[in-house]
């Protein structure tokens, strides 16, 4: 994990501190119980990392050629730099050790410059393989650094899809990745760009805070669109998407495929007929999944038949 993405930031305040605040989201979802001292010490330890690679809170200090076009920034510290200096201070001890985890650990994988190449009309930054603990984490890295990259050019249209955003902003998670989320919805527009979140566990979305979050984001969210509710889920929007009873009922009964879309105070019910590719690429049913597998295997022996 790259501590500062390629981005041009001659324009922002000190992205150093920027950063280091954004990395101190990602610490307290690692390390929920970290205390004051500790907080303070990791970020004193953060600022001598950059420092021990010649970047300040001098913008400029990020570039190792600021002339050329595009400008060539610096090589940036990873975590394996920043362990180095928490294990000189024993008052960062606990914090190293959890670290670790991710320098010499099952999680080494972390430990890397950033490679992943957003030059693509869409990209998906898979994190299934991530599990337990690791997949909030994980959420937060990858949610920072396509965030960066959104903000580095506002002439350009994009779009985030965050799925399963209760990760970030339910109980698992803490106010201050609550906060960057919701940062995301109510700013993205000012970038040129649009925000998507989707979750299917309501109680989890709207459980930080009484729900705090979960209804910040819905009310800076233009377009909402409503699947089948069990009875209880669905009272978790009605409220706040002002749903009469009867919608009530009619969500709680919808087929697949139905849903409720709630846009400009308008609220219409439609049905969703994926095409035959969509079909394929989204299925989950076991039966059509085995009728997909034993017609490309038949396809296959045909085609084998054909060039024998």
């Amino acid at each position: 994990m790259e501590l500062i993405d390629d981005v041009d930031y001659n324009d922002m305040d000190s992205m150093l501190a920027k950063k280091i605040q954004q990395l101190m989201i990602f610490f307290s979802l690692l390390i929920p119980d970290m205390t004051n001292e500790e907080e303070q010490m990791l970020d004193e330890s953060l600022i001598r990392t950059y420092h021990d690679f010649g970047i300040t809170h001098d913008n400029s200090s990020l570039y190792e050629e600021a002339e050329a076009n595009p400008p060539k920034m610096k090589r940036m510290p990873i975590l394996g730099d920043l362990h180095k200096r928490l294990q000189e201070n024993e008052l960062t001890g606990r914090i190293a050790t959890i670290v670790s985890r991710f320098v010499t650990g099952s999680a080494q994988s972390f430990n890397r410059q950033t490679n992943v190449d957003l030059s693509n009309k869409y990209i998906v930054l898979d994190l299934s393989e991530l599990k337990g603990k690791l997949l909030p984490v994980g959420m937060m890295i990858a949610l920072d650094y396509v965030w960066d990259n959104i903000k580095a050019d506002r002439t350009k249209k994009k779009a985030i899809l965050i799925d399963e955003i209760w990760q970030l902003i339910g109980a698992s998670s803490n106010r201050q990745a609550a906060e960057f989320c919701l940062t995301i919805f109510k700013t993205i527009r000012g970038f040129g760009g649009a925000a998507i979140a989707a979750t299917q566990d309501l109680s989890d979305f709207f459980s930080l805070d009484d729900g705090k979050y979960g209804r910040a984001i819905i009310n800076n969210s233009k377009n909402k669109i409503i699947l089948n509710l069990e009875p209880d889920e669905a009272e978790y929007v009605r409220e706040t998407l002002k749903l009469t009873r009867t919608e009530i009922r009619s969500i709680t009964r919808f087929e697949r495929g139905e849903a409720l879309i709630y846009s400009n105070n308008s609220k219409i019910p439609v049905v969703i007929k994926a095409s035959k590719a969509e079909q394929e690429m989204i299925t989950t049913d076991r039966a059509e999944l085995e009728a997909l597998l034993k017609q490309k295997q038949k396809q296959t022996h045909s085609d084998q038949n054909t060039y024998s």
